[in-house]
């Protein structure tokens, strides 16, 4: 994946923000239990009660102002809404399971299909009536929505354990009845689902991101409340507790506990203390809800960290290509010094015949200066050495061939000399070029190298640095405003006002319904004064009602007679009454029980109208506000998690030492230093490699000079050797011309001497031309020896390079890229599954659904504390 991708990627994946739903509790009225209103039937509340819990008048108005309806996470789209009513035990287990089912006819259909594994099904909301085919349901909808309920025994997606303890010991619900001491109450939730999703090629197992919201309704007498994953809502007339959880959701995303800072935390229990006196608990309940409904796609911008990361790539790859064009110039210096070295060879060695060809010339000059000169001096015997006059003529024959040969020798070293000199030259504007080339790229290795190391230690630096107090609240600002962008959007079943206004309404069917009016009515009849003030009235009514038809029926004469026999007009009444067949005592009883009955849930209905409408908007608000702040806080601690734990992950890969003993951040420095002291040494490199150009070129022009005679020099050589043979033929005539001879050989002599007059001096720069020439010729050896030893440390920079980008530099863009896309792949799994499951029982196919949970835990009701 490319960067920019990435970067994609990551603006609509990357933070998940997981907002809670909200809890349902109603408990209302005095002695009234909680119950979950399933519908309406004909204007009469069908509803499935939960276990009774009783209470005071003032635990039924703190919970009317604390506690909060259920409010449904998924879309109006969806076909099917589910709600799962949990009864459990005060321990959390569950006794009986009942599942509300909401068909909705968008289509006003006449049939619907569904389907369902539900048992005791039954239309909750009308008369419709459906055929069942295994679990597939056929309902006769005639246009209307379908309203059913029925009973399940499957376990739900999350468990909950509830433990309690008193002054550190664990105890269960019933004995903490009570009691007073140091109370602690912790939930435990477990998510037993499994979804295995596919995310870019990748199979990801993760749970269904349920979030779970607990909230207890604590008796009085509690006191230093304090909560774990939650929050205590504390008034004068009650005590609320509210938390939360997230369970499963830390292995869905592969976060340990030890990825997480004290400011973020990612919940799986809900635990509160407190010091209680006499300890009772008149209500909790659990709501569950999919949580993957709210998340965002407003992500984090993270092109900082990506600018940085697109900066140490390029830098890498400068490097990279500049160390390449060094070893590419090495070892076009190295060849240029190599040809150089071996044309110096030749070169020096015909500097060496040139020196020896000059001595044999020298001692032949010399040698015949000699015997000229002991010629001139013996001119007076001239005549009487006559024949060894022709004796030295030989002698000077065959030394002038000598010198013809040495001459010969040394013209031809001096041909071998200039032409390796020119060699040499050539050899040398070779290895200029390649100084040049060296030093054209130094400045941009050394720049690259400053670069990728500057990079790195900010790269490091930067993540090393915690989120100050200011880019925290931004984060945290970005992730409330994206919630509350949603909250304020009306059109959306779940903002704030949809939600306030569900909430509302929910709690006036509450408690307007049957089973409110009912648990009043029972409530009433418990008042035995109360109750026995209404039934004596009842009864006299009923008795009047009675003897007004015995009187109707049998005359008052009759009425009379029975009186007069019997002594009271009651006994007369009675004594008519049994004779028509009837038990007038078990009659009056009934009659009166009855319309007590009808009297007393009149009472109860107007009663509970008049609560419900003055109380609903404000139990409306509660539930808006505490859905709007659970929702906040959920989003800001998601945003920091991703971020904290990202940034670790690079820092930790930068500064891991590789098998050289050193990180990327500290070979980074030493190789800036190593590519700062080349730079620094190339200058030398190239001012010696100038002067030894110039060098070869005066050289070059000196060789040239020193050819330039050598065929006036041979000529002269083969002259002087033609003339002595004549000498040596003529030397009989010369004994025959001694005087012109003498004159002759005086000037031969003069001759000679000024030819050995120069013989030094020839000698001389033979001598300083060969010790020149070994000098530059260990120069060289020394320079191509220095040249391959920058053309492998070249190459082993580039080499290295190479290894660096990939052992280092990838290994960057790999924890970027390994880091970052595993987390999102699985963010995207969860909210995959979470779209997945739709249904508690069963669903039709093409259709989608929307499902929460409701677990109603047992109240624990207070007692004498009998252990004090």
């Amino acid at each position: 994946m490319k960067l920019p991708e990435l970067k994609e990627k990551l603006k609509s994946k990357y933070i998940v923000r997981v907002v809670a739903g909200v809890l349902t509790i109603a408990l209302v009225g005095t002695g009234i239990g909680a119950t979950a209103v399933f519908a309406e039937k004909n204007s009469t509340a069908v509803t499935a009660e939960a276990d009774s819990t009783t209470g005071s008048s003032k635990d039924a108005d703190d919970i009317a102002d604390k506690l909060m309806d259920s409010v449904s996470l998924k879309d109006n789209d969806a076909d099917k809404d589910e709600s799962v009513y949990l009864i459990s035990d005060a321990n959390g287990n569950v006794n009986k399971t009942i599942v509300v089912d909401h068909l909705k006819n968008k289509d006003k259909k006449d049939t619907l299909e569904d389907a369902s594994n539900l048992s005791d099904i039954e239309n909750v909301k009308g008369k419709e009536k459906f055929t069942q085919s295994g679990d597939k349901l056929t309902w006769q909808a005639g246009g209307k929505d379908i309203y059913y309920q029925g009973t399940a025994t499957e376990e739900p997606p999350v468990t909950q354990k509830v433990t309690y303890y008193l002054d550190g010991k664990e105890i269960s619900p019933e004995d903490l009845a009570g009691k007073s001491g140091k109370v602690k109450i912790r939930f435990d939730y477990t998510n037993t689902t499994s979804y295995t999703e596919t995310v870019n090629g990748e199979k990801q197992t993760v749970s269904v991101p349920f979030a779970a919201i607990t909230g207890l309704v604590l008796g009085d007498g509690f006191e230093n409340i304090e909560v774990t994953n939650g929050k205590a809502e504390v008034s004068d007339s009650s005590s609320v507790v509210l938390g939360y959880a997230l369970p499963g959701l830390k292995d869905s995303l592969g976060i340990k506990d030890k990825d997480l800072d004290g400011d973020v935390n990612i919940p799986e229990y809900m635990e509160m203390t407190a010091d209680v006196k006499n300890f009772s608990m008149p209500a909790a309940m659990t709501f569950v809800v999919n949580a993957s409904d709210y998340v965002s796609t407003d992500g984090i911008d993270t092109s900082d960290l990506d600018d940085m990361i697109n900066d140490l790539k390029d830098a890498s790859t400068q490097l990279q290509d500049g160390s390449k064009t060094l070893a590419e110039g090495t070892d076009t210096l190295a060849d240029g010094l190599s040809t150089l070295q071996s044309k110096l060879g030749t070169f020096a060695s015909g500097v060496g015949t040139l020196k020896s060809g000059l001595k044999t010339y020298t001692d032949g000059v010399s040698t015949l200066s000699g015997g000229l000169n002991t010629l001139g001096n013996s001119t007076g015997a001239l005549v009487s050495g006559a024949d060894k006059l022709n004796s030295g003529a030989g002698q000077l024959a065959s030394g002038s061939a000598t010198l013809k040969d040495g001459l010969k020798s040394y013209t031809d070293g001096a041909s071998t000399l200039a032409a390796g000199v020119g060699n040499l030259d050539a050899g040398m504007d070779t290895l200029k070029s390649g100084t040049d080339t060296l030093s054209q790229s130094a400045p941009s290795l050394v720049s690259g190298v400053n670069s990728l190391s500057d990079g790195i230690n900010t790269l490091d630096k930067a993540l090393k640095t915690p989120m100050s107090d200011e880019e925290v609240a931004k984060y945290k600002k970005a992730a409330k405003a994206g919630v509350d962008a949603k909250l304020a959007d009306d059109t959306n079943a779940t903002s704030y006002n949809n939600t306030k206004k569900y909430a509302a309404e929910k709690y006036y069917n509450e408690m307007t319904s049957d089973s409110s009016v009912e648990k009043t009515v029972e409530s009433l009849k418990a008042n035995k004064t109360l109750y026995n003030m209404i039934y004596s009235t009842v009864e006299a009514q009923v008795k009047q009602q009675i003897e007004a038809a015995v009187v109707e029926k049998a005359g008052e004469t009759a009425v009379k007679g029975y009186e007069d026999k019997l002594g009271s007009r009651e006994s007369a009444i009675k004594a008519i009454y049994k004779a028509s067949g009837k038990d007038y005592d078990n009659d009056v009883k009934a009659l009166s029980t009855s319309n007590t009955d009808s009297q007393l849930k009149t009472m109860a209905t107007q009663v509970l109208d008049g609560v419900a409408s003055s109380s609903k908007d404000a139990v409306g608000t509660s539930v808006a506000d505490a859905a709007k702040t659970g929702a906040e806080t959920g989003a800001q601690e998601a945003v920091i998690t991703g971020i904290d734990s990202t940034k670790k992950n690079i820092s930790d890969q930068i500064n891991a030492k590789q098998e050289s003993g050193e990180s990327l951040v500290s070979g980074a420095t030493k190789l800036n230093e190593g590519a700062k002291v080349l730079a620094e040494k190339l200058p030398e490199l190239t001012k010696g490699v100038v002067n030894l150009k110039d060098g070869t070129a005066r050289l070059s022009a000196g060789a040239a000079k020193l050819t330039a005679n050598n065929d006036t020099l041979n000529a002269g050589a083969t002259a002087l050797n033609a003339g002595a043979s004549q000498l040596s033929a003529g030397t009989q005539s010369l004994i025959n011309s001694v005087p012109t001879l003498t004159s002759g050989i005086k000037q031969l002599v003069d001759g000679s001497n000024t030819l050995v007059a120069n013989n030094a001096q020839l000698n001389s720069g033979a001598s300083q031309l060969a010790d020149g020439t070994n000098q530059i010729v260990s120069g060289v050896d020394q320079l191509t020896t220095g040249s391959k030893t920058l053309s492998e440390g070249a190459h082993t920079l580039a080499d290295g390079m190479v290894q660096f980008n990939e052992e280092g530099i990838n290994k960057i863009l790999d924890a970027y890229n390994g880091d970052l896309k595993p987390f999102t792949d699985k963010l995207q799994a969860v909210i995959d599954a979470g779209e997945e499951y739709q249904t508690y029982s069963a669903i039709a196919d093409g259709q989608t659904g929307s499902v929460k949970f409701i677990y109603k835990l047992a109240s624990i009701d207070a007692k004498a504390d009998s252990d004090k």
